[in-house]
């Protein structure tokens, strides 16, 4: 399996494609362009919109391959929206204008689980507070996606 296939099944791109990935100094530069002729989701109400113009390129960290450090390129793209407007689309490897790949930010949050949170920084190369926004992030995520409706009843011992 090739370097460019891990990478476009664990980042989940539709919309997208790996043009290259290099080795920079050390790193696995990983270079995503937009596919051809598509409409990409608006970062406000998802509907598909066709692409206004480029913004400048930007890099995110990604899990590491083996011990390497990974490093994702791209430019995201400005879209007209019927509904939003001039907005930049949504990008499914991200959350926010985090410089961290959602993958990332999961794998720091189940690996904090089980070690303490500076040793999982100082094995993925990151800040301690790195790790503890990645914890936050999760605990949000699970409050937000929890299922309460088989609960009927709260006891206190």
């Amino acid at each position: 399996m090739l370097v460019e296939s891990i990478v476009r099944k664990t980042l989940g791109l539709k919309d997208h494609r790996v043009v290259s990935v290099r080795e920079v100094a050390g790193d696995l530069d990983v270079k995503l362009a937009l596919s051809r002729r598509r409409r990409v989701p608006c970062s406000g109400c998802g509907n598909r919109c066709t692409v206004r113009d480029r913004l400048a390129e930007r890099t995110w960290r990604h899990v590491p391959l083996w011990g390497i450090p990974v490093r994702l390129s791209y430019r995201p793209a400005r879209v007209r929206c019927s509904s939003c407007g001039v907005v930049v689309e949504r990008i499914p490897w991200t959350e926010g204008k985090s410089p961290l790949s959602a993958g990332l930010i999961r794998v720091l949050a189940v690996w904090a689980r089980l070690l303490a949170w500076d040793v999982v920084a100082r094995l993925f190369g990151v800040c301690w507070s790195t790790v503890a926004s990645a914890v936050r992030s999760a605990v949000r995520f699970g409050l937000a996606h929890r299922d309460t409706s088989a609960v009927r009843h709260i006891g206190i011992d």
